[in-house]
């Protein structure tokens, strides 16, 4: 249903009436974004007038960019705007800092650092986890623990250390939600026992200054270089805490270099503090070897370690884990953890135990291998000016662009063709100006439309370029 009022005596037609009912509704927020819209021949009904009035109205908006139109979905408000309240010489950031499972995407390639898919789920095995699980169960069926199922919690220490290198029990254990929530129960933990500053990468990802804000820590940033965060610069910076990515970082892609992984655990040992790693690229490293164990491995004592399913089975299961000395697990288990209910806890057990989710990251491991080589390509087809770093890991790559380039301006004329992409600026605190660079991931797109995707940087460079020039 979608009320509108049709005058028969105004001076306009009746489908620029429904276009500015529309339109107006969008714009002041009563449509949402993705909304679905009636049909053409149900509104035409409902309002009196004939399909073609309709018809033409949808035609007009979809012009415009409020309404987009999928066979087998219907019409709906575009989720992503035009230029809704923005004044006129007001760039668009590239981006948002909302996470990128937090909605639905209409763009055509979704290049955003954390953007995932539905491709990842083995829908099918997950199905048989889940058919086996609810088999077995009896009597009063699984009951809640405040830090996650026990039998998830022991095959996650079992896992983590086998595949990361992690020492420790199940009790060092507790399962969470996704990684925002994950993080930000951390940060309480730490919170409660007397750290009052963080230290954060920088550049980083925005979110990760709200989760801390938001815990009531104060946030310093600490430069990252080619070996990772700088351990001088985090010294002098008061923290007590830091979070650190030590494979993968973002959004640089860079590894933590022994030495700066030596550095890092005698400053945790220097200030009594802690090391909050995130492992998000650990177990998708597809380059030489077997790529760098998990920090913790070399301080539990002092070492927070983080994971989270995202990146393996995309948006589909929300699940993640802490592993932490006890002091900080017994904070933990006071905090809302977010965990899943028990019946999805128990799946993904079964789904560990029995080997299946070590099938499932081989084969994560090899698409994005793929996809990784099939970018290289065509950056160095598309864009040989610019040069694509980072560590063979994950589902993102650092794009340096050549100096003088707005990447901001680029993001922006990138999104207009349908490509969502994050510039460097992005990730820098304020969004202060910074080595122009493009944070390109490929998690959400195939092997074989990142050449289209890239040539659609290209084209906006191109632009960006000549915009320069004039």
């Amino acid at each position: 249903m979608l009320p509108i009022a049709i005058d028969r005596g105004s001076r306009l037609s009746m489908t620029a009436q429904i276009q500015s009912a529309i339109r107006g509704r969008i714009q002041d927020g009563t449509l949402h974004p993705g909304v679905r819209l009636p049909s053409s021949r149900d509104l035409a009904g409902d309002l009196g007038v004939s399909r073609s009035v309709v018809v033409q109205a949808y035609e007009q908006l979809i012009a415009e960019g409020y309404l987009r139109a999928t066979q087998g979905s219907g019409t709906r408000v575009a989720t992503h705007l035009p230029h809704l309240g923005r004044a006129a010489d007001e760039p668009e950031d590239g981006g948002s800092d909302a996470r990128p499972e937090d909605g639905a995407c209409d763009a055509r390639f979704d290049l955003r650092a954390d953007a995932t898919s539905t491709a990842f789920f083995p829908s099918r095995e997950w199905l048989q986890a889940y058919e086996h699980v609810g088999r077995s169960i009896g009597g009063p069926g699984p009951r809640r623990h405040p830090l996650g199922v026990p039998e998830l919690r022991t095959e996650l220490a079992a896992y983590l250390g086998r595949s990361r290198g992690v020492l420790s029990c199940a009790a060092e254990v507790a399962v969470t939600a996704d990684f925002d929530h994950t993080i930000g129960v951390v940060f309480h933990a730490l919170r409660e026992l007397g750290v009052d500053r963080v230290a954060l990468e920088n550049p980083g990802p925005p979110w990760q200054v709200r989760l801390a804000e938001h815990a009531g820590l104060w946030v310093t940033g600490v430069p990252v270089d080619g070996e990772g965060i700088d351990v001088e610069a985090l010294a002098r910076s008061g923290a007590r805490a830091v979070l650190v990515t030590p494979v993968s970082q973002v959004p640089t892609g860079v590894v933590l270099s022994q030495a700066r992984r030596e550095a890092l655990l005698r400053w945790a040992d220097e200030v009594d503090g802690w090391i909050v790693e995130y492992d998000r690229d650990g177990h998708l490293w597809f380059g030489a070897g077997s790529g760098p164990l998990a920090l913790q491995r070399h301080r539990p004592d002092r070492v927070v370690h983080v994971g989270a399913t995202g990146v393996l089975l995309g948006p589909v299961v929300r699940l993640g884990w802490v592993v932490a000395p006890p002091a900080v697990a017994d904070r933990l288990g006071r905090l809302r953890l977010g965990a899943p209910d028990p019946l999805t806890q128990l799946t993904f057990a079964h789904f560990v135990s029995t080997g299946v989710l070590d099938q499932h990251v081989r084969r994560v491991r090899g698409v994005l291998r793929s996809r990784r080589a099939a970018l290289r390509e065509a950056v160095e087809r598309h864009l040989p000016r610019a040069r694509l770093t980072g560590a063979p890991a994950g589902t993102h790559a650092y794009l340096r662009l050549p100096d003088g380039v707005d990447d901001v301006r680029l993001a922006a004329l990138a999104r207009e063709r349908s490509v969502l992409v994050h510039p460097g600026r992005h990730f820098q605190p304020a969004r202060r100006p910074s080595a122009p660079g493009a944070v390109i991931g490929y998690g959400a797109v195939r092997s074989g439309l990142l050449p289209e995707a890239v040539g659609v940087l290209a084209a906006a460079m191109c632009q960006v370029s000549r915009l320069l020039a004039s």
